[in-house]
């Protein structure tokens, strides 16, 4: 069978070849109209022969797992059957999907350990007749493999997992994230083996693509749920809050910290001017709100720079793009006078 799908796969394209000479000769198209008759016929007549032999996949699909237990890996695998008999009665099996998945209670399949693994242990032979009575009228069932199939079987646990949002988002000119986003519920059930819930330390939804936001959207979406785990929780809420926001700014004074009680700082200039984006529907900040400071930690007094870099160590969590000038200074140490 594989035989004359390869042959006639050459036969088509060598017609693939040939229309390209029917725009400059009109005998080509002659040509090309016989070649295909050609190839038609000669198909036919291979399919008519009836010592064909070739393999399909069989699905299977294992049922009434116990609720302390759980699958490793899919409920569904694949037997290879190898099949023979006439080419028209072989040719759909490669043309389109002709098995539903076969469902095999797995309680009534023996239990075995395979290499301190316990399982379910399924022998293909025992289902020869059953599968055999699924093909067409005139197909022989010659083998099938694996001639066993191994099923892992582990006990089930469970915990709470935080659900974290999978999203890519972009915002419209002048808007963005006016908060954090909300999930809810903000975490969920997940079952599964020991081993594969210690590798987890939070669910995630399916991906998500949101572009040019302009106002809040609340959307009810999937959680990503891999073959190794269930979920009792299948979707969550989801709200990306948006809003336009305005540009401000701020001056906040600048403070030495980590400096000896004795040694006075003056810098040049005394205060950062801050920049930030704000939503529209939030108030302006004040000066006590930010922090500007200068870590004289790991500054060697006895060395120092000419110039001191300032860091902002607090800030509103509703604030977005923030920028600050200048970020280096220049200044004066000067040690406090005691009365």
């Amino acid at each position: 069978m594989d035989k004359a799908k390869t042959l006639f796969d050459k036969y088509l394209k060598l017609i693939k070849g040939k229309t390209k000479e029917v725009r400059e000769d009109g005998n080509a198209l002659i040509f090309l109209v016989f070649l295909f008759l050609a190839a038609c016929f000669w198909v036919l007549n291979a399919l008519q022969k009836d010592d064909y032999t070739t393999e399909v996949k069989f699905p299977v699909k294992f049922v009434n797992v116990q609720d302390d237990e759980i699958v490793s890996g899919s409920l569904k695998r694949d037997l290879t059957l190898k099949i023979k008999g006439g080419g028209f009665k072989i040719l759909p099996y490669h043309l389109s999907q002709r098995f539903s998945a076969e469902a095999i209670d797995i309680t009534n399949l023996r239990r075995i350990k395979v290499n301190d693994v316990n399982g379910a242990y399924l022998n293909s032979k025992e289902y020869f007749k059953l599968i055999e009575g699924k093909l067409a009228v005139g197909l022989e069932l010659v083998n099938i493999s694996p001639d066993t199939l191994f099923v892992p079987v582990k006990q089930k646990k469970s915990k709470m997992l935080p659900v974290r949002v999978n999203a890519s988002v972009t915002y419209e000119e002048q808007c963005q994230l006016s908060g954090p986003i909300s999930i809810l519920p903000d975490s969920v059930m997940v079952s599964g083996a020991e081993e594969v819930l210690d590798s987890l330390d939070a669910i995630y939804t399916k991906a998500l693509v949101y572009e040019n936001l302009s106002d809040t959207i609340t959307r009810n979406v999937l959680l990503d749920k891999g073959e190794q785990i269930e979920l009792k929780t299948k979707r969550v809420v989801v709200t990306i809050p948006v809003e336009p926001f305005t540009e401000a700014s701020i001056s906040v004074p600048i403070e030495a910290i980590n400096l000896p009680d004795d040694i006075e700082l003056k810098s040049f200039p005394s205060a950062v001017n801050i920049s930030y984006h704000i939503g529209l529907s939030r108030p302006l900040f004040s000066t006590l709100d930010f922090k500007a400071s200068i870590d004289f930690s790991n500054i060697d007094l006895n060395n120092l720079p000419r110039r001191l870099k300032v860091k902002i160590n607090d800030s509103p969590s509703e604030v977005h793009n923030m920028t600050y000038q200048p970020m280096f200074v220049e200044y004066l140490l000067e040690r406090k006078e005691h009365n």
